[in-house]
């Protein structure tokens, strides 16, 4: 039996391989992954343990060092007077488990802004916490800016919902080859692979240009041009944005062509994110134009 990695992506769904849930995390507002929700009650279990001890040897009774921290952060939780919070262990264990385990992701999100806000030196926890949404590329990000510490959504549901609509007009305008790459760069975006994902959402866009002109080249940038000429692509700004986008994809030190001394391009999240949203709605832009132009 193969032992469980944290570090391992989760198994992609039928929705997910097939293009039926086409958003990157980030963008899926109102969710909690089930892996981020067991990592976040392993490290707040842990948090607790160690604000434990056994005070009877004997019965192994535990208690908390510090119950005034308990009953401040449940009782803002559960808007209850704090005299009426129990302390006791394993009520409070299995009060938290509740939260982090079945709980909305609003109360999961709740519950640790409460907990940052009543620790006098709240850093370290802080730090554990937001490393964790990040590293599984949650829909939501700590701000440790300034203080008090909050959560933020890292995308709008306006912006999700406009490039749901994006990748269904290219998919119901049969370009199934810039969907299955905005599919891929979706998944990259979740697996932390920014670079294959800015890579995808290039190509989703290339697919686009090569199925209205199989002559327009191998890369954009001279599909582009090749748009303007055929009367498709009618802003040539528009058109000339895009190219500058693409440059910065394409040069030596672009996602493509890493540069020798170093490992891996410069690219993170906000860059793989913004470049999906752009490729996406590009995608959609010129597959509605050749679909009112009589091409599909």
């Amino acid at each position: 039996m193969t032992a469980e990695r944290e570090d391992v992506p989760e198994r992609l769904t039928f929705s997910q391989r097939h293009g039926y849930e086409p958003l990157p995390e980030p963008m899926r507002l109102e969710e909690i992954s089930g892996s981020l929700r067991r990592e976040l009650w392993n490290a707040v279990r842990l948090f607790l343990l160690e604000k434990t001890e056994i005070y009877n040897a004997k019965r192994a009774d535990v208690r908390f060092t510090d119950a005034r921290f308990i009953e401040r952060v449940l009782g803002r939780f559960t808007k209850r007077p704090e005299s009426h919070v129990s302390t006791e262990y394993e009520k409070v264990m299995r009060d938290f488990d509740l939260v982090f385990v079945n709980g909305k992701f609003n109360n999961v999100l709740d519950l640790l802004e409460i907990m940052v806000d009543e620790l006098s030196h709240p850093d370290e926890f802080a730090s554990r916490i937001g490393n964790l949404f990040d590293k599984h590329v949650a829909a939501y990000w700590l701000d440790m800016s300034q203080y008090p510490y909050r959560f933020f959504p890292r995308a709008s549901g306006e912006q999700g919902e406009a490039t749901r609509q994006a990748i269904e007009t290219v998919r119901q305008g049969g370009m199934d080859g810039s969907a299955t790459h905005l599919r891929q760069a979706a998944e990259h975006i979740n697996a932390g692979q920014y670079a294959d994902s800015i890579a995808d959402s290039i190509h989703a866009v290339e697919s686009v240009a090569r199925t209205i002109d199989p002559g327009s080249g191998k890369t954009l940038g001279p599909a582009l041009k090749s748009l303007e000429r055929a009367g498709v692509l009618k802003h040539p700004a528009l058109g000339g944005a895009f190219e500058k986008l693409y440059g910065y994809t394409n040069d030596e030190q672009g996602v493509r062509h890493a540069l020798l001394d170093r490992d891996a391009p410069d690219v993170g999240l906000d860059e793989a994110m913004f470049m999906f949203g752009a490729c996406a709605s590009f995608a959609a832009y010129l597959t509605g134009k050749h679909r009112r132009a009589g091409g599909a």
